[in-house]
């Protein structure tokens, strides 16, 4: 069984080391190398222990049975909604639970918030079918995800359980 805790600004280094290397792996086939380039230069270790600060945010790491980190979620209430906003996990480490249970740490935390929403660019097949595992359904098509433009991506929301 994975297990999961809040993230701390030490392990800062090592999830921005996971995201920028899951971003290359991932969405370099999809949206292109130049704008992944420009989303990995922001994944700094201080950029992700400031994301720690913000109000309504919380952040959890998978911890692999070697040491280190294998998988991290990051979730943000902005604006009332609750976005589940990172959830990646090493690809060592996929399939081993560590994202359902990342997913589990958040869905939990945030008990009493009506759903849960991401977004999520169309072609990353493996974690639409993650997400539609979970219970999340399409809300809405747009062609932007957060700040980039001209990329085709889905909006996914579920219901969360009441406290």
């Amino acid at each position: 069984m994975t297990k999961v805790r809040h993230m701390t600004g030490e392990d800062a280094a090592e999830v921005a080391a996971l995201l920028a290397g899951s971003w290359e792996r991932t969405y370099a086939p999809l949206i292109g190398a130049e704008k992944v380039a420009d989303e990995v230069a922001g994944f700094t270790a201080e950029r992700i222990a400031a994301d720690l600060k913000r109000p309504h945010s919380e952040a959890f790491v998978a911890l692999a049975e070697g040491g280190g980190i294998s998988g991290y979620a990051y979730a943000i209430v902005e604006k009332g909604v609750l976005w589940l906003d990172r959830l990646h996990v090493r690809p060592d480490h996929q399939g081993s639970g560590a994202a359902s249970a990342l997913m589990s740490a958040v869905m939990i935390n945030y008990l009493g918030e009506p759903s849960i929403s991401l977004e999520v660019i169309e072609g990353n097949d493996r974690a639409i079918r993650f997400y539609e595992k979970n219970g999340f359904e399409l809300a809405e098509r747009k062609s932007a995800c957060g700040s980039i433009q001209g990329v085709p991506t889905l909006v996914m929301r579920r219901p969360l359980p009441r406290a």
